[in-house]
């Protein structure tokens, strides 16, 4: 079928353009890029009246040039490993480029409501689908052995890192119980929906599951941090999270203070106070992952500067038998 992209733009004078075209683009570089892309919309696109009829695309840009801001996004299809930090830097790299100053410049994470929402505000966000997420767990075939929860001690085969390779998990949550003992769980599950449909109830779910070791950065792509000691709940994608989603998961989490933690799973290990060590991937991973050297630094800088989460926390160790 191929991606097909949307491009809504608000013109100086309050009205508003829509176009989408089979694959397109999902960001502008520059202000050549914003005017040719402006020329288009003007010249190929149909005013909105309403709603916008853009379709539900895979990627897209919206441009409101009354308010100089400027949102894009793009599908988690084909991103490049360790894809929330590539946005984040992305963002970073396009709002300092020569032609966005004094523009707001931001990743839309979400999505295509978030662009109509940009250039129509007050719209009201889309239905949520009501169906039930279980928790799936990742694999222990052939790597777990044990965990002692007096010493509070996972024991595996072969390697600290044996789960990244063979337990196939694309879902990171990390636990910070009321007397600070800090847990991860390694799931088969997209963060979001889990969150909005398993709701507070999660943590304690997961407790009763037997836990796992902190996987590294490449492995999975989609995580949350929940501190059942401040009620603070922060979760970390590549999808798409729609404002609907984002209401319901808020709904579900009555007295918690929910947001999207920055820059994915750099975000998640400071939120832990867990320095970066081995679990990130080196710049020579990424460049094969695709970054390029600019947001490489950016990302690079990023790590240096995040604030970092709550000292005293008790973390799993993890015991390494039948070495290869």
């Amino acid at each position: 079928m191929g991606c097909w992209s949307a491009y809504l733009v608000r013109l100086e004078d309050g009205s508003v353009r829509e176009w989408e075209e089979k694959y397109g683009r999902w960001h502008l570089t520059g202000a050549e890029d914003r005017a040719s892309l402006v020329e288009r919309v003007l010249g190929e696109g149909r005013p909105v009246v309403g709603d916008p009829k853009t379709a539900r695309s895979c990627q897209g840009i919206a441009l409101d040039l009354a308010r100089r801001r400027y949102r894009f996004y793009s599908c988690a299809l084909g991103m490049p490993r360790a894809g929330a930090a590539h946005r984040e830097s992305m963002a970073l790299h396009l709002a300092g480029s020569p032609g966005w100053e004094g523009w707001d410049v931001a990743h839309a994470w979400g999505g295509d409501e978030e662009l109509r929402s940009l250039v129509v505000p007050g719209l009201p966000p889309g239905p949520v689908a009501h169906y039930p997420v279980e928790v799936y767990v990742a694999s222990r075939d052939y790597w777990f052995v044990g965990w002692d929860p007096e010493g509070r001690t996972i024991t595996v085969r072969h390697d600290e890192s044996i789960a990244d390779t063979l337990a196939g998990a694309t879902c990171l949550v990390s636990v910070i119980d009321a007397d600070g003992a800090l847990t991860h769980w390694q799931l088969n599950n997209t963060i979001a929906p889990l969150l909005a449909h398993q709701g507070e109830f999660l943590a304690r779910t997961l407790a009763a599951e037997l836990p796992y070791p902190l996987a590294a950065e490449g492995a999975v792509a989609h995580g949350a941090v929940i501190d059942v000691r401040t009620r603070r709940l922060r979760y970390w994608t590549t999808d798409i999270v729609p404002p609907g989603c984002l209401a319901r998961m808020r709904k579900t989490w009555p007295g918690w203070q929910v947001e999207r933690l920055p820059w994915g799973h750099l975000g998640h290990l400071a939120a832990i106070g867990q320095p970066p060590g081995e679990l990130i991937m080196t710049d020579a991973e990424l460049l094969d992952a695709r970054w390029d050297d600019e947001l490489i630094t950016i990302r690079n800088h990023a790590r240096d500067t995040l604030p970092t989460g709550p000292d005293g926390l008790t973390a799993a160790q993890v015991h390494v038998v039948d070495r290869w």
